[in-house]
This record gives structure tokens, C-alpha cells and sequence, in this order.
């Protein structure tokens, strides 16, 4: 049973229900072990599916191109395409339907806006990470924690938190831990703008209120809700600044990075902070993590960095220190090997499987 998945689009985790995720993660974890026992998983020979990544990507990419050359499903990723400068998305993506079975789209934009292009397509569409969401990152979570708690269901009843820059990920996680029926703790400064929006912080209550209403969201800035979590995930200080289109634009520079650092190294994921949960702790990082100072994002931090203290806090690393990171390297690297394997599942439920 496909769940009403087939050709169906895959642009947020809020699109589904916990019938529809359970499905995906058992066929995750069904063509995980088929992959690894060497069965030929071509079942779509024939197909074939497109790219549009308007920027940088590594896990994301390697994960899509490489399910879908098992799946049998000819890959391009779209480049030095004029898309949005001479011609319109809109009529791009037209153009692009009549020649794929899928379109995989990558964008700063919101959800609305890959919705808005789902609307004008007759292929599936399916966020390869937007701004309001990265639903595939959020399977390989679920993915992860189940493998490591006895498989499907060992999620529910667990507590679940985000730790760190709270103004966005945990809209992402509070999606997947309620239909996971999971505790969701946001822990990080009481600082507008490192919290969820009104908005956002609705729509997750709207979440619990719906898919698990015996389950817990909370958003706090004490560390003492630590105590009994079974995993944490961070991510990057870094924040993002809006254009005057109001669009979200990501920027590499030492002020978006350790622009609150004050406010966020007391949320540092350390060996430390996880001991505080008394628990033997699954900690998780969606990568890139900046937990030491030897790439060059870290090399051009240190070299405008105004003292020793911010130095030893860059070379310690950011939201996770380096210590912590190798402590739960297993954890986090089979995190980004699930990458793979999930969305091999969404492509292959899509187009039928």
C-alpha cells in the first residue's frame, strides 16, 4: 500500500501524516537493507528526474543523484541555466515537466513558492530544502533515532530537543517529533530573533494540538529541560538577513556567525551540556558543523575575530565543540549516510514504489 503517495508532492513534513511518514520510513529502512545485501533496486529504468539547486549543496545533491541512479532514474543537475534571468521560473519549469518525472528544487524561497510552481507542473515536486523547511533532513533524523532505539515506533514517548539558534529549525523538528508522537523542547536564548516567529511557534502548537495532543512542545531558555532528553540536535549560529524583496539571503561573513555569540555559548553543545540530560543522549548535526576552525569558513572567522576569547571559541568550536562531535561522530554520520537512504524512499514512493 503506496499511502496516496504516488505522485504526490514532497515540499513539507506538515503535508503529512504519521500513516504517510511511517510508510516512507519503513521503505527507507526496507531499501537501506536491499541496498547493503547488493538486490538491484532499478525499478524505474526509464525515468528521469531534475535538479534545480539555486545554491550550494553536498549531502543533499550526493543523496539525490546517487538514489536515483539505484532507483534506475537518469539524474541532471541543472546548470549555467538562464532560469529566472531570461526566461521566468515559471515558464522554465513548464519546459522541464514535459521532459521529467520529477522536479527536485532547492531554494532560499518559501514553501509557498515550490508550491506555487507544483501548481503549474504535472510532475512531483520535492524540496530538496526551502526556507520554511527540509523534509528530507527531518526523515534521516527519524531514521537515525529509530535505528538507534529498536526500530519502527521506538520514537514515541522520547523527548526531543533542539539546542542552540531556535528561530528556525525547530519549526522543522517540531513537524517531525509530533507525528513521531515525541516530547519537542526548543532550548536556546530568550532573544526575538533567535526564537521561532508567532507564526511559526502557532503552527507547531497547531502540530501537537492535531497529530499528538499527549505529547509535549515546549520553548525554553533553561538548560535544566535537559534533564531525561533522549536526543539533541543543533545547527550553525549562522543567520541569515533579509534583501528589500524581503527574501532570505545566507550570508558568510563574522557578524552573521558570531554576531550573538555571547548569547549562544552558553547553549554550546558540549560533552557538558549533554550530561546534563542524565541519559545515554543520540546527538545529532545536519552538517556542515562548524565544531573546529580547520576549513576555511573557521580560518576566515579566527582572522577577524577581535580577541583571544572569540579565537579559542572558533577553534573550540561553534555550536558544537570538537570533543562533543567526535563523542557522537557514529551518531552523526550515520545521520548523513540516512540522508541517502530516506530519500531514496521519497523518490521511489512518488513514482509508485
Amino acid at each position: 500500500m503506496n499511502n496516496g503517495l504516488k505522485g504526490k508532492d514532497f515540499i513539507s513534513i506538515a503535508d503529512f501524516s504519521p500513516e504517510q511518514l511511517r510508510y516512507i520510513l519503513d521503505l527507507a529502512a526496507e531499501l537501506k537493507s536491499q541496498k547493503k545485501s547488493g538486490v538491484d533496486l532499478r525499478r524505474f529504468n526509464g525515468k528521469n528526474a531534475v535538479a534545480i539547486f539555486e545554491w550550494g549543496s553536498t549531502r543533499t545533491r550526493c543523496a539525490f543523484e546517487t538514489s536515483c541512479n539505484d532507483l534506475g532514474i537518469c539524474f541532471t543537475y541543472l546548470t549555467n541555466s538562464h532560469m529566472g534571468e531570461k526566461e521566468t521560473v515559471k515558464d522554465s519549469v513548464r519546459v522541464l515537466s514535459a521532459m521529467y518525472d520529477m522536479i527536485i528544487y532547492r531554494t532560499l524561497n518559501s514553501t509557498d513558492y515550490l508550491r506555487d510552481i507544483a501548481k503549474i507542473v504535472d510532475v512531483p515536486v520535492i524540496d530538496a530544502l526551502s526556507g520554511e523547511d527540509h523534509p528530507t533532513q527531518m526523515l534521516a533524523d527519524a531514521l537515525t533515532m529509530e535505528e538507534e532505539w529498536g526500530g519502527p515506533g521506538s520514537c514515541r514517548g522520547k523527548k526531543f530537543a533542539f539546542v542552540g539558534n531556535c528561530a528556525v529549525d525547530p519549526l522543522w523538528y517540531g513537524r517531525i517529533c509530533a507525528l513521531l508522537g515525541m516530547d519537542f523542547y526548543a532550548i536556546g536564548p530568550d532573544i526575538k530573533m533567535l526564537k521561532l516567529c508567532d507564526e511559526w511557534r502557532q503552527e507547531i502548537k497547531d502540530f501537537y494540538a492535531k497529530w499528538a495532543p499527549n505529547n509535549k512542545f515546549v520553548e525554553t531558555d533553561d538548560l535544566d529541560a535537559l534533564k531525561g532528553v533522549d536526543a539533541i540536535a543543533t545547527e550553525w549560529w549562522q543567520n541569515s538577513i533579509v534583501d528589500d524583496n524581503g527574501k532570505p539571503i545566507v550570508v558568510d561573513s563574522y557578524e552573521a556567525f558570531m554576531g550573538k555569540k555571547n548569547e549562544l555559548f552558553p547553549y554550546r553543545v558540549s560533552n557538558d551540556l549533554v550530561a546534563r540530560t542524565d541519559k545515554e543522549t543520540v546527538v545529532l548535526h545536519m552538517l556542515p558543523a562548524c565544531h573546529n576552525a580547520e576549513h576555511n569558513m573557521a580560518k576566515m572567522l579566527l582572522s577577524e575575530a577581535p580577541d583571544e576569547e572569540s579565537r579559542e571559541i572558533i577553534r573550540e568550536g561553534l555550536e558544537i565543540t570538537d570533543e562533543c562531535f567526535e563523542t557522537h561522530a557514529h551518531h552523526i554520520f550515520r545521520e548523513a549516510e540516512n540522508r541517502q537512504h530516506t530519500i531514496r524512499a521519497v523518490v521511489a514512493a512518488v513514482m509508485g514504489l
